[in-house]
């Protein structure tokens, strides 16, 4: 007994191991479709479902799987069994894409199961074209048909033998036909005719609150002023309300021991009787609209059936729910940051790329201002002492011209010491003012006549020859400020276009992902979610350029005032003590 026990807790410990394991490893992605039966209250099983999944830009990641969707695996939640599908429609320029999977059962009572798709392996190939769906699905009719007759997507054929229709691109479930109550279509055979249950599922989409949607013997499906109402020879029943006028809306027709009539996956009539079956059927006779997704049994589908049918095709699926990617990195999800920049459109990376781009320039800049900014901060002070000791100096230098020219340039030299001062860089403009001044030969005569006759009086500069050194000293000064304002602008534009950038491209990505879910018809919020976070990431990028940009332009600004103060400061001493000492 000891043993028993033993071996039942370890197969149960076991249990979350074996349902974890990864199906095929050359399969690099997969996902967890989750089918939620709480969720629509269905309360008993439901056996052979063909299970809609609506792929888009929101909860997809096309750039991983192969461009036809011919890598893509469904299996069952044991993680063992492959499951049939069939990919009605894969369009990954336009990231939309409508896939059938048939599940063997859909778990009743209110629970959930999974199953996996795999996806995301390069060297994969097309499966052999298996039959999808079981015997008893006589016809499925996806009216996605560009040209021609509506035709038969499961292994029976059963196309449609005549008829009229018009392609419409953008229908319920990739596209629909449109109907003008001319005939209908009509389709029928032996194996019709054979039948001894019979379920017409179908969705439509009236103009007109009145026309006839099915006819098969005695049993007839009509709108009623909008009503739809059953027929089996003379009796009829009913549904609860009318149909809203120019919006989707799932029938279904069940006959077996009884006819039922349902609508949006719910019974709403019933009518006592057993099926007799008929050689041919027309369909949308009299329908004046749309017409898309037409099923259709030689069985009596049971209510749970119907019910999972009518969930799993709409477009606010709550049965269908798509889980986060994982990868073959120990089956381990990719986690938030990375689903949503696997999420990410085209347009998005395109803002993205910009904004990295633009936020190692603005790093750069930041930088390399800063690093000159303390350089000269550091250097200004130590001219500054210096240039104290020279003013302090030129009056003992007498009236000689050639000394005073001598005291200048021995300051002026000193390039190297004082490289990184503007300060210096604005005296040195100063001083070749001044010694060109000096250099006047009359007054360097007027010096040594002056030397000669006992004058102390220092080599004259006149008012006017003042404003024209002050002049270029201010031009100096000038081109200092256009230094320090060097690549500035680059970090205004990180400030100012960066959110508006990212603003762009949240927009257009937001835009891309409700055309997306509109075409593909899913509106639930696991189809909305991961394009709009996608979205996102583009103004969080922008924002990521702006934010340090900002902090480092007010930063760098704030030094570069302080440094355009000591200029000013220095023009104005320089201008005052060479007044002082050469003013005429």
């Amino acid at each position: 007994m000891k043993r028993f026990l033993f071996a039942v807790a370890a197969w149960a410990l076991l249990l979350p191991l074996t349902a974890q394991a990864w199906w095929n490893e050359e399969w690099t992605v997969r996902k967890k479709i989750t089918l939620d039966t709480v969720a629509v209250g269905v309360a008993t099983d439901a056996l052979s479902v063909p299970i809609l999944l609506r792929l888009s830009t929101g909860n997809f990641d096309f750039l991983t799987a192969k461009e036809d969707g011919s890598d893509m695996r469904f299996v069952a939640e044991d993680d063992q069994t492959l499951l049939p599908f069939h990919i009605e429609r894969f369009d990954s320029a336009n990231e939309l894409a409508f896939v059938w999977v048939q599940v063997p059962k859909v778990a009743g009572a209110n629970s959930t199961q999974h199953i996996w798709m795999y996806y995301g392996h390069e060297a994969a190939t097309p499966l052999p074209s298996d039959p999808m769906y079981d015997a008893q699905q006589w016809a499925v009719y996806h009216l996605s048909d560009a040209s021609g007759l509506p035709q038969d997507a499961t292994s029976a054929g059963n196309h449609i033998g005549q008829g009229a229709v018009s392609y419409v691109p953008g229908g319920l479930i990739a596209g629909s036909a449109k109907l003008s109550a001319e005939g209908g279509l009509v389709v029928g055979n032996a194996a019709l005719q054979a039948a001894t249950g019979f379920t017409f599922s179908a969705w439509i989409k009236p103009e007109l609150a009145n026309g006839e949607l099915l006819a098969l013997g005695d049993l007839k499906l009509a709108l009623v002023d909008g009503v739809p109402v059953l027929g089996v020879k003379d009796a009829t029943v009913r549904g609860t309300a009318p149909l809203a006028l120019n919006a989707w809306q799932h029938v279904a027709v069940s006959a077996g021991t009884n006819a039922t009539l349902y609508l949006n996956g719910k019974p709403v009539g019933r009518l006592p009787g057993a099926f007799v079956a008929a050689a041919s059927m027309r369909i949308g006779a009299g329908l004046v609209g749309e017409l898309d997704e037409v099923q259709i049994s030689t069985a009596e589908r049971s209510e749970a059936w119907i019910a999972v049918q009518a969930d799993s095709q709409g477009a606010a699926s709550k049965l269908v729910k798509q889980g986060e990617e994982q990868t073959t990195e120990g089956g381990k999800e990719t986690g938030y940051f990375m689903a949503t920049m696997n999420n990410l459109t085209l347009d998005g990376w395109v803002v993205v790329g910009i904004c990295v781009v633009m936020f190692f320039i603005a790093i750069y800049i930041m930088w390399t201002k800063a690093m000159l900014l303390a350089r000269q901060q550091k250097a200004n002070p130590s001219f500054t002492e210096a240039f104290d000791q020279l003013t302090k100096h030129l009056p003992q230098l007498g009236n000689s011209a050639a000394a005073h020219v001598s005291h200048l340039d021995q300051l002026s030299n000193k390039v190297d010491e004082y490289k990184d001062s503007p300060l210096h860089r604005i005296f040195q403009v100063g001083a070749r003012e001044l010694q060109f001044r000096f250099a006047n030969a009359s007054a360097i005569a007027a010096a040594k006549l002056a030397a000669e006759s006992g004058s102390n009086e220092l080599p004259a500069i006149s008012e006017r020859a003042m404003l024209a050194v002050r002049s270029s000293l201010d031009a100096q000064l000038t081109r200092e400020r256009q230094r320090l304002d060097n690549g500035m602008v680059l970090l205004t534009i990180a400030i100012s276009g960066g959110p508006f950038l990212g603003l762009l491209g949240t927009v257009v990505g937001v835009m891309i992902t409700f055309a997306a879910i509109a075409a593909a018809g899913d509106v639930n919020v696991n189809a909305i979610a991961p394009g709009i976070a996608a979205a996102l990431v583009a103004t969080v990028a922008g924002l990521g350029v702006a934010i340090p940009s900002l902090f480092g332009y007010n930063y760098l600004q704030t030094k570069i005032k302080t440094i355009s103060a000591d200029m000013n400061v220095f023009v104005d001493e320089f201008v005052t003590k060479m007044s002082e000492t050469y003013g005429d």
